[in-house]
């Protein structure tokens, strides 16, 4: 698109492709000054966080942007003065050349750690140097300037002659290949690490880069006139302003997300640290109740029960404490795992799985499976005596759930109180699925959840 609009305003084009509003221009270096100096912050932001030494050349390339765009371009257009003719032409280009040159370093800089002591000294350099170029600027605008230059409106006014006597403006090609070697990098920079915000910043170097070409083609920088230039290099800005906001975005999700993990954790510590303590204590003490006497023989069934729901209730208690350490959120074809193979290693059967990765669920559905899963392996265990269960999830016609074990078995006729077969049953038809329970005597149990 740019090299297209390029192409189009250098002598295609019937018309020149210029405006004359002197405030437009002012608005213009305004916005891009305020936008390099956003930009600066935030990368900033992300060395302070990483250390990085990729982050802290690209601060400075930001800041190099922000400096030059402030004192040399925004502050004379807004006071309607000029800087001597030297400065006012030299400037702002040597200006953006270092500033592309930190660009185009920070994609190639190795990611090493930068040393605090040594980022301090270049920091109060820096800091003393803006300062000291600050002050400098006003005096020389306040002290010397003149009325701003105007350069020549059409492009086929500016010719190989008017290129030799003012080369800074050829140095507008050395900047825009600059800019396109830093989009080539940070492009490639952006694809191997993932970095969104170098993504964007690599596109808008490429409007960049032919925002140069159209300065060559058509000087307009310090004059009245705002050219096709101007708005290339406004988007190149505009890009680099979305990026920042995308990446300050992120920032805020993901503290979002370390805040309610550490509320997650601290309310774990407190279910583990109370309630699973004291059941665990309960289910030991009713066990040990149950074996003592003889005498107990005529309530034998009901300390069993009470024993049977204290472990219950210890299971539940330990998932609790097991989910809300676990990340916000986890593949299910994980959660299932990890599920299955906790309650397989306390019982002591060996886990056999089968779980399609691609697989993903609504949060009701999800926490569903998992307390299926986790109740079917935990029968099969304490119940069945297996010493090997299978867990197969698919999606074919409807989503499938299988969990078959090699215990015991049972007769589903003569058992009906089984509260846990029970809850898995009522749970798969409160989502609309089916239960199917299979289970002879010596031949293990299947249990199969088909949800549409």
């Amino acid at each position: 698109m740019a090299a297209a609009t390029t192409v189009l305003v250098s002598g295609l084009a019937f018309t020149d492709a210029a405006y004359r509003s002197t405030s437009l221009h002012v608005s213009l270096e305004t916005a891009i000054a305020v936008i390099s100096i956003v930009a600066a912050h935030l990368v900033f932001g992300r060395f302070r966080q990483g250390g990085a030494l990729p982050d802290l050349v690209l601060f400075y390339a930001f800041a190099a942007f922000a400096v030059s765009n402030l004192l040399l371009s925004a502050l004379p257009a807004a006071l309607g003065r000029s800087y001597p003719d030297g400065v006012a032409t030299w400037g702002p280009t040597l200006g953006v050349l270092a500033a592309a040159s930190l660009l185009l370093a920070s994609a190639h800089v190795p990611a090493w750690g930068v040393n605090r002591t040594f980022w301090d000294r270049i920091d109060r350099a820096a800091a003393a140097l803006v300062v000291a170029a600050t002050v400098g600027a006003l005096v020389v605008l306040i002290g010397f300037g003149t009325s701003p230059r105007v350069l020549p409106l059409a492009p086929r006014q500016w010719g190989w002659t008017d290129v030799a006597r003012h080369p800074e403006v050829a140095v507008q090609i050395l900047v825009s290949l600059i800019f396109l070697a830093a989009g080539l990098a940070l492009a490639r920079r952006a694809e191997k690490t993932n970095d969104q915000f170098l993504t964007w910043l690599a596109v808008g170097s490429a409007l960049a880069a032919f925002a140069r070409v159209n300065y060559f083609i058509a000087p307009s920088l310090y004059s009245h006139w705002v050219y096709v230039g101007d708005v290339l290099r406004l988007l190149f800005y505009l890009l680099v302003f979305i990026g920042a906001a995308r990446e300050i975005s992120g920032y805020q999700q993901r503290a979002a997300g370390l805040a309610i993990l550490e509320e997650r954790r601290r309310m774990a510590r407190d279910l583990h640290d109370g309630l699973t303590q004291e059941l665990a204590y309960i289910a030991t003490q009713t066990k040990r109740l149950a074996s003592l006497t003889a005498e107990l023989a005529p309530d034998r069934r009901q300390v069993d029960y009470l024993a049977a729901a204290a472990e219950r209730a210890l299971d539940e208690s330990r998932r609790a404490v097991a989910a809300l350490t676990q990340p916000i959120y986890q593949p299910l074809h994980l959660a299932l795992a990890q599920e299955a193979g906790e309650v397989a290693g306390r019982v002591g059967i060996e886990l056999e799985l089968k779980l399609d990765p691609t697989i993903d669920v609504d949060p009701a559905t999800r926490e569903t499976l998992l307390r299926i899963v986790r109740e079917a392996v935990s029968n099969a265990g304490r119940h069945g005596h297996a010493g090997r269960i299978a867990v197969e999830l698919s999606n074919g016609q409807g989503l499938r759930l299988r969990v078959v074990d090699d215990g015991d078995g049972f007769d589903p006729g003569a058992r009906s109180d089984g509260f846990g077969l029970v809850s898995m049953q009522e749970r798969a038809k409160a989502l609309g699925g089916r239960f199917r329970l299979a289970s002879t005597p010596g031949t293990g149990t299947e249990i199969e959840i088909v949800i549409p």
